[in-house]
């Protein structure tokens, strides 16, 4: 058969009972070898975000779908049971493809950037997890991937909220009023007479330069009391730790963030877009972005050769 080609819903639900076949479920049916083949031919050109959201692998076996595969090798005089799982196998071919760089890249970053008259750069001391929570993918967990390119990027809007509670909790610099004026109106005040656009954008944070060994690497968490969780039955030491296998943004990864001023306050301060920086820097070193902070991901930084004009 082809590498792929397109189901109908009532064949994928109904119709399909092909065996050793994979599964992308609601629109892709593979043959394992073809899928394999279909990869490595199209290294430069498959979009690693979509890849990694839309399109997981599942076996299908005796009519059912399954997420691994369980078969008996020789090993010595007798057999071993082995677990072939598709999930872990499709998050090491994502990380071996991040690896490949787009041959523009650094244009690609200067027109995202487009003025760098205050921005810095940090570097990450810890794993990062950034959409964790796996909105928007068919998978447990996720990662924030650029939607072309596939790299890892740190969302305006998380760098915004996170600076925001710095200057809330943890600062001093600003007054109540000053925030509103930077920030904008807190989030859900939805009245007309309220609505105020705050005075400092935040762009998305990229990568400053593509790492020649990729940005993302595997890492496993192993829940022990998951049947407690579900609400089956109460914490035991009997219970069996599940591994969930995931991505992560891997340390050392250099990262660019950029402020500018907002298209109704081109002539804002440019002291107090400094001061919105220096928050921001000290909220990503100290307190960390992204998803389980409180387990050492997402702490930043800071890198001596940053040069930013004063």
């Amino acid at each position: 058969m082809p590498p792929h080609r397109r189901f109908t819903r009532a064949e994928n639900t109904e119709q399909i009972d092909e065996a050793r076949q994979i599964f992308v479920p609601g629109v892709t049916l593979f043959d394992h070898d073809n899928l394999n083949q279909w990869l490595n031919n199209r290294n430069d050109k498959i979009n690693i975000s979509l890849l990694m959201h839309k399109f997981v692998p599942w076996y299908r076996d005796n009519n059912r779908i399954a997420k691994e595969k369980r078969f008996d090798i020789l090993r010595g005089s007798g057999t071993r049971r082995v677990t072939h799982n598709y999930k872990t196998e499709h998050l090491k071919d994502i990380v071996r493809l991040s690896q490949i760089s787009p041959a523009n890249y650094q244009q690609i970053k200067n027109r995202h950037f487009f003025d760098q008259s205050c921005s810095f750069c940090l570097t990450t001391r810890t794993r990062l997890l950034i959409g964790f929570a796996g909105s928007g993918t068919v998978l447990e967990n996720s990662l924030c991937l650029h939607p072309l390119y596939g790299f890892p990027v740190i969302p305006g809007s998380a760098l915004k909220g996170l600076a925001r509670h710095y200057c809330q909790e943890f600062n001093n610099l600003f007054k109540q009023a000053e925030i509103e004026e930077i920030f904008g109106n807190e989030p859900g005040e939805k009245d007309k007479d309220k609505l105020k656009e705050g005075k400092v954008v935040f762009l998305d944070a990229w990568p400053e330069e593509w790492a020649e060994n990729g940005f993302l690497e595997l890492d496993v968490i192993s829940p022990h009391y998951s049947k407690y969780y579900n609400q089956k039955t109460l914490p035991a030491d009997n219970l069996n730790p599940v591994p969930v296998v995931f991505l992560a943004v891997r340390k050392g990864v250099k990262f660019r963030f950029c402020l500018l001023p907002s298209r109704f306050y081109r002539k804002t301060d440019g002291d107090l877009i400094k001061k919105v920086r220096n928050c921001l820097k000290q909220a990503l070193i100290n307190y960390g972005a992204g998803a389980k902070t409180g387990s050492s991901y997402g702490y930043f930084e800071e890198i001596k050769e940053v040069k930013c004009p004063e």
